[in-house]
């Protein structure tokens, strides 16, 4: 992890263009990198290498670079912003080697079977109104996904109780939200973000299909 983590300071420092820098660009600067990212390390590194991984908005593919260093085979990775993309297929390229694995498009356009699907820092809920109207655009991921083994899933907790016009509160999930989206999987989590010390509580949710 040590290693990766050095490479992302000095490709974020070195090679992301001024006008593609967000706060998130700077995140991956520190001396220490957000929790949602060390804890998506640990969770993928015992995992089968041939296991097919997909990614939900990749943004600038710091979370994508642990796929890739881990040494994940199959990754596909959708981003919707041209420029984040473009980002994120250059860092990819330039540390990895990898050129085949983002996409500027949205996702889910068809139905893709994986055995990882992974959707953290990533709030994709164009056209959510409500509550339920989220809680079926997160399943339905999963199901184009094929139910996949494995499902990491970063939401806004339901606990985070300030007015936010980029968070709604139809965004913010409980754990029970989560269990009675998966009520068949064995669910363990981790608290990513916790508000004041944060501008937002998150939660990091690993998913698991029953053997």
């Amino acid at each position: 992890m040590e290693e990766l983590h050095d490479m992302l300071v000095e490709y974020n420092i070195h090679h992301i263009p001024n006008e593609c820098r967000r706060s998130w660009s700077d995140q991956f600067c520190d001396s220490k990198f957000p929790c949602y990212w060390e804890k998506v390390f640990e969770e993928l590194q015992s995992v089968d290498k041939n296991k097919r991984v997909l990614e939900i908005g990749c943004g600038q593919g710091d979370v994508t670079s642990i796929l890739c260093y881990l040494g994940f085979n199959h990754i596909k990775a959708y981003e919707m912003d041209g420029m984040m993309s473009k980002v994120a297929i250059d860092k990819l390229y330039m540390l990895f080697g990898r050129s085949e694995i983002v996409e500027c498009r949205k996702y889910p356009q068809e139905a893709e079977k994986v055995d990882v699907l992974v959707l953290v820092n990533c709030a994709y809920a164009d056209g959510c109104v409500t509550k339920e109207d989220f809680k079926k655009k997160m399943l339905s991921f999963y199901e184009k996904a094929g139910t996949p083994e494995i499902f990491l899933l970063e939401v806004i907790d339901s606990s985070y109780d300030i007015p936010d016009e980029n968070f709604p509160y139809c965004l913010r999930l409980s754990s029970s939200d989560i269990d009675s989206l998966f009520p068949f999987a064995s669910i363990h989590s981790y608290e990513t973000y916790r508000y004041p010390q944060n501008k937002r509580t998150k939660i990091l949710y690993v998913i698991k299909q029953n053997k």
